[in-house]
């Protein structure tokens, strides 16, 4: 065994644990208490001594106790000398606790380096400040030259002392010899220092996480995080003002903040148009030249020459290659961290792209209408996906998304018709509206899902638990049940699910959004919940087979063109609660026969084109009606009404239709107008 993994087997049993208990009361009357101990190894004459000392304690034994722990024999040649557990308190004051944990380099050879892991970072309601030689010791290895040594001090405070503590915090103590220490030095400059400046760099270790940070002065504008200052060699890492990355033998050694001013020149080269933020060195594609489109297969230069100077392009621009039409393939180098607004939009030639790694960023619209599409691969520092990105790319088949994108925006792959399954990553934290709106060959979702989304059955994506998204289109089950726990269904969730035939919805959802079965035109069946209290905008529409539907009590509102072109439709109850019903809400339901109305709504126009109508049922809690109800011009009129029933208990006042002769009840006189319950009836027409 290493000296290194002796030495980490063995310390890091001592463990630090803070915890909600009254171990000793002897150390309750301490103003301040010290521990200590010695680790080694006889072989290897290493030794170095590990002491803790407390102050801050006042004798209310209501808090946390500290524990040393000598864990479960490390190893047969440790020297323990003393260990104990001690109770540690708050008052119920704004007193902190001081914990200063000193490891003292007890070897007459060589140097140590120690540090010491935060291994619980938050207790409830204990803030956690560290200071040493180094603020940032904590965590990192610092030197214990010999007959030396080095002292982490950590402060606790109550941010509430008039609650108790529920939690612990753990320290773990780790040493290394001289030799195994890495101490890695990461240098960050600025290109240009009159314009920014850089901070996080510093000693750290393999596996070490490191954070550089860039600061513009003034209005200058930062543009990149590279690994050089001259562009043939320079990686673009991050367009971010910090970058997080952890510490590997590959990783480089000197990172450089980019900055440029607010000033940059445009110029064309060969075919392309750029502009150069020149203090920066970099370059962004902005247009194509008109008299030399690019075509065919094409590949981007990673480096342009303009004169003497060389520029890495590290941006595909805004409407860069919109409606290149002639293209057919094109590469992308290395370097090029964002795709812009609409970059490659109609390109409708284009059939394959690729897309380096260091791309973080597709843009609203990118490859938008690039029909011709039959593959396209994301890679794997992507991290955002913008609205319509790959919308209409209708021979687009399959694709996967990648680890680490978060956001897809609305849109994103709408109308890519013979998408037939997709991939979603366990990082995908935001999903824009309609995403996948007609993806009409759509049978699968697949994805590990995540605390935001959910797959069901790999033919339904349901966001937050309660949010039905939407579901495969291209699926060939005939039968579905929303699962239980879900509140809505969501704009164009089921839109064009051909094979759907029945659908059953859960109690608990109140809301259906718009288009949510439009065009289901296999849908014979489904179940609305008592819980449901508004039907969105053109729900329903064209679902022709559709021969019958319950509005559940509970609906207070029917959107326009809900139901528009249900041919199937025979009959349809409004309830009393709903109090409003969009324009066209049943229009041209060419078989709705008969309406039954339980209560006073607006109706504005709700029933255009539906010819069918005979039987109209008003029921006894109609005390008014619509003005425009009976209006008689040619598209409102329902010219086959002949019977209107009005239900015992009514005290409607209205005016019957002004088209045809009706009579009450039977009788022969004419009526104008409606006079109490009864059967009203036409006699012009039979």
């Amino acid at each position: 065994m290493s000296l290194k993994a002796k030495l980490v087997s063995v310390i890091s049993a001592f463990v630090l644990i803070l915890t909600v208990a009254i171990v000793s009361v002897w150390a309750v009357s301490q103003a301040n208490v010290t521990m200590g101990g010695t680790v080694g190894f006889k072989a290897d004459n290493v030794y170095a001594k590990i002491s803790a000392k407390i102050t801050g304690m006042e004798p209310n034994p209501t808090l946390p106790t500290l524990i040393f722990s000598e864990g479960d024999d490390a190893s047969p040649v440790e020297l323990i000398e003393e260990w104990a557990d001690l109770s540690l308190i708050f008052a119920n004051s704004n007193t902190p606790i001081q914990l200063e944990i000193t490891v003292e380099n007890l070897s007459g050879e060589r140097a140590l380096y120690a540090k010491i892991d935060d291994q619980i970072g938050v207790v409830a309601n204990l803030t956690k400040t560290v200071t040493s030689s180094s603020q940032d010791a904590l965590g990192r290895y610092i030197e214990v030259p010999i007959s030396s040594s080095i002292t982490y001090t950590i402060t606790l405070s109550p941010t509430n002392p008039n609650k108790s503590v529920n939690g612990e915090y753990r320290y773990l103590i780790t040493l290394v010899d001289e030799t195994e220490a890495t101490g890695i030095q990461i240098q960050a400059e600025a290109n240009q220092a009159s314009l920014g400046s850089v901070s996080g760099g510093g000693t750290f270790d393999l596996g070490d996480t490191v954070t550089l940070r860039a600061t513009r002065s003034g209005s200058n504008t930062f543009l990149a995080w590279a690994t050089s200052l001259d562009p043939n060699t320079m990686e673009i890492l991050s367009t971010s003002t910090s970058y997080s990355f952890e510490l590997t033998e590959d990783s480089p050694r000197a990172y450089y903040a980019l900055f440029n001013s607010t000033t940059s020149t445009s110029q064309t080269v060969g075919n392309l148009i750029y502009t150069f933020y020149n203090e920066a060195g970099l370059a962004e594609i902005t247009d194509t030249t008109s008299n030399s489109v690019p075509s065919g297969d094409y590949t981007i230069p990673s480096v342009v020459l303009s004169g003497e100077d060389s520029y890495k392009l590290y941006s595909i621009g805004n409407n860069a290659f919109q409606s290149c039409s002639s293209l057919t393939s094109i590469t992308i180098p290395e370097g090029v961290t964002s795709i812009g607004n609409n970059a490659f939009n109609s390109c409708r030639s284009l059939t394959s792209i690729i897309i380096p790694e260091g791309v973080t960023s597709i843009y609203d619209s990118a490859f938008s209408s690039c029909s011709g599409l039959t593959s396209i691969t994301l890679p794997r520092t992507l991290t955002s996906i913008g609205a319509y990105a790959f919308q209409a790319c209708s021979s687009l088949t399959s694709i996967t998304i990648p680890e680490g994108v978060t956001s897809i925006g609305n849109s994103a792959f709408s109308s890519c018709n013979n998408l037939a399954s997709i991939n979603l990553p366990g990082t995908l934290t935001s999903i824009g509206a309609i995403v996948f709106n007609a993806c009409r060959s759509l049978e699968a979702f697949h994805g590990p899902g995540n605390s935001y989304y959910i797959i069901d059955d790999n033919r339904a994506l349901i966001i937050n638990g309660t949010t039905f998204y939407a579901y495969a289109a291209g699926n060939t089950g005939t039968s579905y049940s929303v699962p239980e726990g879900v509140t809505s269904i969501g704009a164009y969730a089921f839109q064009a699910c051909s094979s759907l035939t029945s659908i059953t919805i859960p109690e608990g959802v109140t809301s259906i959004g718009s288009n949510a079965f439009s065009y289901c035109r296999g849908l014979t069946s489904i179940t609305l919940p008592r819980t449901l209290t508004s039907i969105g905008t053109y729900a329903f529409q064209s679902c022709s087979s559709l021969t019958s539907i319950t509005i559940p009590e509970g609906v207070t509102s029917i959107g326009s063109n809900a139901f528009y072109r249900c041919s199937a439709l025979t009959s349809i109850t409004i309830p009393e609660g709903v109090t409003s019903i969009g324009n066209s809400a049943f229009y041209e339901c060419s078989n709705l026969a008969e309406i039954t109305i339980n209560g006073n709504t607006s109706i504005a126009s709700a029933f255009y084109g539906c010819y069918s109508l005979t039987k109209l049922t008003l029921g006894a809690n109609v005390t008014s009606l619509p003005s425009d109800l009976f209006l008689s011009s040619n598209m409102h009129m329902l010219t086959n009404l002949t019977t209107i029933v009005v239900e015992e208990g009514s005290t409607l006042s209205a005016a019957l239709p002004t088209y045809g002769k009706w009579v009450k009840d039977g009788g022969s006189e004419i009526q104008t107008n409606f006079s109490g319950a009864g059967t009203y009836t036409r006699t012009d027409i039979q």
